[in-house]
């Protein structure tokens, strides 16, 4: 960063055009300044600059205008003075932040327009001190506050089931539920379970269903084996009937990762998500990868004719998604730098209709966990106490969902959130760590941003407000919930309609494959997904190579059934742990009850499994 400061006895400057995209609206009365008896800073901001040398920065320059005795200072933005230039986003953002450390500082300073082609005049003080020129250097500077203090300023409270707001120090944490007090002393009180290095037991099983890192990329991305594939398209189809299961329109919309950082809505939404973004440069432009489907959907958005009687409705994307997480935070299925993000948006005329579709998706987000006998503990994340206060009754009925104790944070006042109410429901796996999984939030920022509008009764153009969601989180999260869940059972097991093989047969000899295959079609006419193990192997290391695969029912066939002609056959079902006598037909309709209401798919592989690929 290169500084030049200026005593001057007066400076004046004038808008007279936009040079970028990113060039600040401007007022009437913003166009023209002029101060007296000022230091003007003239600020080159350079790339690699962040806000450790921007504090060190303005307090030198509060120092030395203590030594002037000068009250008033202009940062005046000022490319001239290096050849190593940052982005226009990341000096924006830097400069933003100079003028609110020193407000912070008490100090009476103002911005010129960013992003403008100036004229200016000034007249300099005729003494020593007048002129001064600084440079500084990545490393030289005091730390800025690490995220961990910024953190710490926020406000803890547990909300109670008959709406009391407790703050989080008079708590008494043994009267919580496990769950609940896990995630109110990793949160808000910093304690409890730290990350292990240890291979936590379900990634051997995940690896074994094909969800694997993926070593000829960058850390962080995954891939996806047959097995896997599969699981992801059933889990796709049933969050794409999900979000249609409001009752209101979906539209399904599609489009590219890729969007550039001059785009003034663009960059002020990537500025409040903060920093692990994946970032390059194409034909000269500073190009992201988006983090969340609300980018594209937005971008189309603003450019549909919409009226009061088309709200509310939805947009929808299963949308690939990157943020550059830490490497030493990854964890295959959970934290990932690309993931699949099944994003939700529900667009609102005004807040009470807002926050009638936003108990919907609650109720619809503790549905789906609840139908996998888990629970979710939340947390309440809120801009100020006063929305709480104003909207009593509405959190009542969230709590009602909850049958439980939530816990709140607060963040602090002057944070340019896009929202008002963030929900984030977390399990708490088996390590004893809370996850987050889904989200939901309700947005009021981000209409005006992208320049959303609806036109009301009365013809006025107004902004909607939008919801955000995740029903069911990420897929992949979705996934690792899948398989903590199956974990805790004594012999785990996929729900059947997302198990890859639901019946596997086998046959105790070669004798029997043609019976085995009868059954196998019979199975097949009736949409089960069935697979026959016709491999030159001993019965015994077929049923365990299919307990490794959590088959969730496999038949044996052989002298018994066929004498039989499979009026009944011994049935090993996996998730109780025994073999049962069944008719076919009585397989059949368990197997079909228990996928009732999910979608389906073929099996993925040859049904023959000596004709599989080993994978």
């Amino acid at each position: 960063m290169k500084v030049l400061r200026l005593h001057v006895d007066e400076v004046e400057y004038e808008v007279v055009k936009k040079e970028c995209k990113l060039a600040v609206e401007v007022s009437e009365e913003e166009k023209k300044k002029r101060l007296k008896d000022a230091l003007v800073a003239f600020v080159s901001v350079e790339s690699g600059d962040d806000k450790t040398l921007a504090k060190k920065a303005i307090d030198e320059t509060k120092s030395f205008m203590e030594k002037l005795k000068v009250r008033e200072l202009l940062l005046y933005p000022f490319s001239h003075l290096s050849n190593n230039l940052a982005k226009p986003f990341d000096a924006l953002e830097i400069l933003n932040f100079m003028k609110a450390y020193a407000e912070e500082l008490g100090m009476s300073v103002h911005l010129a327009p960013f992003g403008w082609n100036k004229r200016f005049a000034l007249s300099l003080k005729p003494h020593p001190l007048a002129e001064s020129f600084r440079s500084y250097e990545k490393g030289k500077g005091e730390e800025v506050a690490k995220k961990e203090e910024e953190e710490g300023k926020r406000e803890f409270y547990l909300l109670t089931q008959d709406g009391k707001l407790l703050p989080i120090e008079d708590v008494k944490l043994e009267e919580l539920p496990e769950e609940l007090r896990i995630l109110v002393e990793r949160e808000a009180l910093k304690k409890g379970a730290t990350e292990s290095h240890e291979e936590p037991e379900y990634i051997k099983h995940v690896k074994k269903f094909g969800f694997e890192w993926e070593s000829m990329s960058d850390l962080g991305h995954m891939r996806y084996g047959p097995k896997a594939c599969l699981i992801i398209k059933l889990i796709s189809s049933y969050v794409s009937e999900l979000v249609r299961s409001l009752g209101i329109p979906v539209y399904e919309i599609r489009g590219t990762n890729m969007f550039r950082l001059d785009e003034k809505a663009i960059a002020e939404h990537a500025k409040l998500f903060g920093e692990r973004m994946y970032r390059f440069e194409s034909d000269g432009k500073d190009i992201i990868l988006r983090y969340a489907a609300c980018f594209q959907q937005f971008a189309a958005i603003k450019d549909w004719q919409i009226s009061y009687r088309h709200l509310p409705f939805g947009a929808f994307e299963i949308a690939d998604s990157y943020r550059y997480e830490q490497s030493g935070e990854l964890l295959l299925c959970f934290r990932l730098r690309k993931m699949l993000m099944p994003d939700f948006h529900v667009f609102c005329k005004d807040i009470e209709e807002a926050k009638g579709y936003f108990l919907k998706l609650h109720e619809l987000v503790y549905e789906e966990i609840r139908k996998l006998g888990r629970e979710y503990v939340s947390l309440y994340n809120l801009t100020s106490k006063e929305f709480l206060e104003k909207n009593e009754e509405f959190f009542s009925e969230l709590l009602r969902v909850e049958k439980k104790p939530v816990l709140v944070c607060v963040y602090p006042p002057g944070k340019n959130f896009y929202w008002v109410l963030n929900i984030e429901y977390h399990i708490i796996d088996k390590m004893k760590r809370p996850r987050e999984i889904a989200t939901v939030q309700i947005d009021v920022g981000n209409s005006e941003r992208f320049g959303i509008r609806y036109a009301d009764k009365d013809g006025k153009e107004k902004h909607p407000i939008i919801l955000h969601t995740a029903v069911l989180g990420t897929i992949e999260r979705w996934v690792y919930t899948l398989f903590d869940t199956a974990l805790r059972e004594k012999n785990p097991t996929l729900p059947l309609w997302l198990s890859p093989t639901q019946v596997r047969i086998i046959p105790v000899s070669e004798k029997f494959l043609e019976f085995a295959k009868q059954i196998l079609a019979s199975l097949e006419k009736e949409g089960i997904r069935v697979d026959l193990d016709d491999r030159n192997e001993t019965v015994g290391k077929k049923i365990r190579d299919a307990e490794q695969e959590w088959v969730p029912y496999v038949l044996v066939v052989g002298e018994k059934e066929l004498e039989r002609k499979g009026e009944t056959i011994p049935v090993r079902v996996r998730k109780e742990g025994k073999v049962e006598e069944m008719r076919l037909r009585e397989l059949v309709r368990r197997v079909k009850e228990e996928a009732e209401g999910f979608p389906s798919e073929e099996l993925p592989y040859p049904k023959f499994l000596s004709r599989r690929v080993n994978f």
